[in-house]
């Protein structure tokens, strides 16, 4: 036979926190306003208590915040909540407000066919870019250049100059940009994209969806042009190609560069296996695709 258990005092101060866990609780809005949602009975966040604690304990945790960086939740901008299924309380998240207005800000994303862009730099907006603390004047003719080529229906901008001058940031902005319109696009960094391709080599289908993901977009971004290691055979058998049919197609695409139009041909030219050759066919496709910008200034890396 179970031995009776004979109620001492701790069980009596155990039952009175519960007690004054549960007003507490009840004294919520949202709690009182689930409970009158679906017709339940306050004895019933008593029979919950846990998952009603965590509930109340997750909301408080929004109390004041200012932002995603500041998020105290298990799961960074979606908040606990509770909802009833068949009878039963079940448990779900819910994104904040802030995490709401970020994927707003990112619903352009799904355009993208291909990209070597963070998420931040999706929120990059080349309309609001601040220029007004630009003192450089290659500066505010790049970007005045850039923004003139957005309303050119094919062709884009070739832009050059020293590395952190800023080039891959106007880029960005630009991709987004097309993107926001409803464009297909792609961003491409052209020394991690020639490493892709070198290590998908056995990889067929993988090789053919990188090639269709930049033949296929409207517009493209190919960053770093020339940074990448040179070969006849990146040249020939996967540059080449895109470009050609960009060009043939009249498909708008944007260069940057450390390397001017002459530069770049010098060192393609350096290629093995007809160098030369590789070199000014794919000049000839650069040049046609785009009109070439100087950007000239200081580092912003400094």
């Amino acid at each position: 036979m179970d031995k009776m258990h004979v109620p001492n005092q701790h069980d009596a101060v155990t039952e009175k926190k519960r007690k004054d866990l549960i007003r507490q609780i009840l004294s919520y809005t949202f709690v009182r306003d689930f409970l009158s949602a679906h017709d339940l009975p306050a004895s019933f966040v008593g029979d919950n208590l846990v998952e009603f604690s965590n509930w109340v304990d997750a909301i408080r945790r929004c109390e004041a915040c200012q932002g995603l960086p500041f998020c105290r939740q298990s799961f960074r901008g979606h908040v606990y909540h509770l909802m009833m299924d068949d009878g039963f309380v079940e448990e779900t998240y819910r994104p904040c407000r802030y995490q709401k207005e970020l994927s707003n800000q990112l619903n352009h994303q799904k355009q993208f066919r291909y990209s070597h862009m963070t998420e931040s730099e999706y929120l990059i907006d080349l309309m609001n870019i601040d220029i007004s603390q630009e003192h450089s004047e290659s500066y505010l003719k790049a970007y005045g250049s850039v923004i003139s080529s957005l309303a050119d229906d094919h062709k884009g901008i070739y832009l050059c100059g020293q590395a952190g001058v800023g080039k891959s940031y106007l880029m960005k902005g630009v991709i987004n940009y097309f993107a926001k319109q409803g464009q297909s696009v792609s961003f491409v960094k052209v020394p991690l994209w020639a490493w892709e391709i070198k290590e998908s080599l056995r990889d067929d289908q993988l090789r053919r969806q990188f090639s269709r993901a930049l033949l296929n977009s409207d517009v493209v971004v190919l960053d770093d042009i020339g940074a990448e290691s040179i070969s006849a055979w990146f040249l020939n058998e996967i540059l080449f190609p895109v470009l050609d049919q960009r060009m043939e197609q009249r498909k708008k695409t944007y260069f940057t560069s450390n390397y001017t139009w002459d530069d770049l041909k010098e060192r393609y030219g350096t290629a093995e296996k007809n160098g030369q050759i590789a070199a000014d066919r794919v000049m000839e496709r650069i040049r046609t695709l785009s009109d070439m910008v100087l950007l000239i200034g200081k580092s912003r890396r400094a």
